[in-house]
């Protein structure tokens, strides 16, 4: 669902922004990204960099190496735990890099690309599975996964030529709906246990992605039904925008070689929450403020 929804928003922003203006500017891209992306981060990264003295943690210099580079799920077996949650991250920053000057230079072409490069992934999971020495030839550590990322960002093509795409009866159908649900979940418990591997392996995340697409496409539009109105409501639009930070800080509070009481649940739960506000209000909101500065004023902000 992060890759769906980061695909997704990124493309429509980046479209919104080409329709808007006639153009996409790349450098101001980049810079709101690194805004957004780096200060919460690169913070994250030197408090554990200094904790490592005070505690005797598994955290190498090669782990803070990938950490810095956002090449985490490249590392063998995805490094220290402390950084390991970064392997997302990663996967989402190597997809920026390309993506902004495909869709302006393939613009005509996006839609054949992006189905390309979703089969591929297919491809690429079913190889490694059975010859596992071609996890880097094939580039496996992105495309792997990367095919949710792509996936929503076919979708948010297909949404911004025909914003009325999801006013569909098929997005409407409760059924339907429930269906993309039971996808998802079916499919989740398949990769978990191993079986029916035979289709769980290829095509398992691209059935997830496919059916997480098909949600967003169903509730995207403002209505008075009760499942929008408990995604819209204030605690989950609060957490929503808070998401980013409870990403970054979550993981020091779950794992440590000495047991302590702020890693035990729940006290750590309510500790990530308060540290991820305070990180928020803080050090993030000073550089988000920043970033309008490098941002068209008729596109719509989103927490991204």
């Amino acid at each position: 669902m992060f890759f769906v929804i980061s695909g997704f928003l990124i493309t429509g922003l980046l479209l919104k922004e080409q329709k808007l203006t006639g153009k996409i500017d790349i450098k101001n891209f980049y810079i709101r990204r690194a805004l957004r992306i780096l200060p919460v981060a690169l913070l994250y990264i030197l408090l554990i960099s200094i904790w490592r003295v005070i505690e005797n943690i598994d955290l190498k210099n090669s782990d803070l190496i990938h950490a810095l580079t956002f090449t985490v799920n490249f590392a063998p077996y995805r490094g220290s735990w402390y950084v390991g949650h970064f392997w997302t991250l990663s996967l989402e920053e190597q997809f920026y890099l390309v993506w902004p000057a495909l869709l302006l230079v393939f613009s005509r072409q996006l839609k054949v690309i992006l189905i390309g490069v979703i089969i591929y992934s297919c491809i690429v999971r079913a190889l490694v599975h059975h010859f596992s020495y071609l996890e880097y030839i094939t580039l496996s550590p992105f495309f792997s996964y990367s095919d949710a990322i792509f996936i929503g960002a076919l979708g948010a093509i297909f949404y911004h030529k025909e914003p009325a795409i999801c006013k569909r009866k098929l997005f409407q159908n409760y059924v339907a709906q429930l269906l993309a649900v039971a996808l998802i979940i079916i499919f989740v418990c398949l990769q978990d246990s191993g079986k029916l591997s035979i289709i769980s392996i290829p095509f398992g995340n691209c059935i997830i992605a496919a059916s997480c697409l098909f949600l967003i496409f169903a509730y995207i539009t403002p209505s008075g039904k009760l499942f929008f109105k408990i995604l819209n409501s204030k605690i989950l639009v609060h957490i929503g925008v808070l998401s980013y930070s409870i990403y970054i800080w979550q993981q020091f509070f779950f794992k440590s070689e000495i047991r302590v009481v702020w890693r035990m649940f729940p006290l750590n739960i309510l500790i990530i929450y308060c540290v991820a506000l305070v990180s928020y209000s803080l050090w993030e909101r000073p550089f988000l403020n920043i970033r309008k500065r490098f941002s068209s004023n008729k596109l719509q902000p989103a927490v991204d």
